[in-house]
């Protein structure tokens, strides 16, 4: 090979050299922008919160407030003093729409954690409440909820209300708190703690029925409503989101996380459960039931779920035997006095309920929502 040839093929060489170290370049280059594109498509960070709303930790006044969205139609102003919540664990699944008809069929499981965490409700919070009622809602201490979602994905949200153990993390209780220590040696889930006051007067009230001695009803009535077994809050639907819902449904399921700002999911618990007279969630809360088996004990008037155990539902009777009338304290435009039948008469909806105490802790069973209103799947429970 002379030195033309010579020279020639190293010009080559050099050439090819540039080619491939060209292409490697834009091929880097390329897989670098496809990272950044999946970079950019996760993220992400979700925040749990709990809030027993205005009303839980405002009470429900009587007469209502401005603003008030329920009231006890029976005139009585009920406060609370504790309202004690164990969430044992929150988890994610992918395809909450997975089954229009099925809402608790969803996809693989994606994230979880697990508790148990113990907050009180009662206490003022931290963060907005999504209810509308200021900073109420509390901040659960749940970690690393953070970058790990696809931002075009909504995921099933789900938790648990579980029974209090005595390793739970303590949110914004003493460990020496002794209804803290009756919930765990009793396995409860939620504690109710609170006053309940007739604030009507007999000229404000109309009954279905005369003869009943309303001036023999105990006031005012310290409540102690405790919930055991653990209970499933599967792929709630959510307020927050937008877009339609699926029919029969009133919200889309489940969290989509924001690209630029944590997204908040509010475990949210009704109080009024415990006090429906129906399994109905159309309905109105009531406290003549309770209130006609309070005993006396320390100078108090005290009454317990234990305390109704044996309280008929058809109809509703005191401590004597005798049947409840239905009874409004109330304007017609807030709440109509049923007249058939005249004696309080709770709708189990066909639920093989028959006493008052297994009929509240049914309908306290779908006390947990996500966001204020979201319905959930409540596992085990058939509504």
């Amino acid at each position: 090979m002379n030195a033309n040839q010579e020279k020639g093929l190293d010009m080559v060489i050099g050439r090819l050299a540039g080619w491939v170290s060209l292409a490697a370049t834009t091929l880097l280059m390329a897989c670098g922008s496809d990272d950044a594109a999946t970079d950019a498509a996760q993220g992400g960070e979700l925040v749990i919160t709990a809030s027993a709303e205005g009303l839980g930790a405002n009470g429900y006044a009587f007469p209502p407030g401005p603003g008030q969205e329920l009231a006890f139609v029976d005139g009585w102003q009920v406060r609370f003093e504790r309202i004690l919540v164990v969430v044992g664990s929150v988890y994610l699944h992918d395809m909450p729409d997975k089954n229009p008809g099925n809402q608790g069929e969803t996809g693989a499981e994606v994230e979880r954690r697990s508790g148990p965490w113990v907050v009180d409700l009662a206490k003022p919070g931290n963060e907005a409440d999504k209810g509308g009622a200021g900073k109420v809602a509390i901040r659960l201490p749940i970690q690393d909820l953070k970058g790990m979602f696809d931002l075009e994905q909504r995921y099933a949200f789900g938790f648990d209300l579980t029974a209090a153990t005595s390793n739970a993390t303590l949110v914004n209780v003493a460990a020496d708190d002794a209804d803290l220590q009756t919930m765990v040696s009793k396995g409860l889930r939620v504690l109710l703690v609170g006053t309940a006051t007739l604030k009507a007067s007999e000229a404000q009230c109309k009954a279905s029925k005369d003869g009943y001695d309303w001036a023999a009803v105990p006031t005012p009535v310290r409540f102690r409503f405790g919930l055991s077994g653990a209970v499933s809050y599967r792929n709630c639907q959510n307020p927050d989101n937008l877009g339609e819902a699926i029919a029969s449904e009133e919200a889309p399921r489940g969290v989509q996380m924001l690209p630029n700002a944590p997204t908040f999911a509010q475990i949210t618990i009704h109080t009024d459960h415990l006090f429906w007279n129906s399994t109905s969630h159309e309905n109105v809360p009531m406290f003549n039931q309770f209130a006609a088996h309070a005993k006396q004990q320390n100078g108090e008037w005290v009454v317990e779920l234990d305390d109704v155990a044996s309280v008929p539902l058809s109809p509703v009777t005191s401590s004597s035997g005798a049947a409840i009338p239905w009874r409004s304290c109330v304007s017609d435009a807030l709440y109509t006095l049923p007249t058939t039948p005249s004696e309080m008469t709770f709708d189990t909806g066909g639920q093989p309920l028959t006493n008052l105490r297994d009929f509240v802790s049914f309908n306290a069973a779908t006390m947990g929502h996500l966001n204020a209103d979201g319905l959930c799947y409540v596992e085990g429970v058939a509504h």
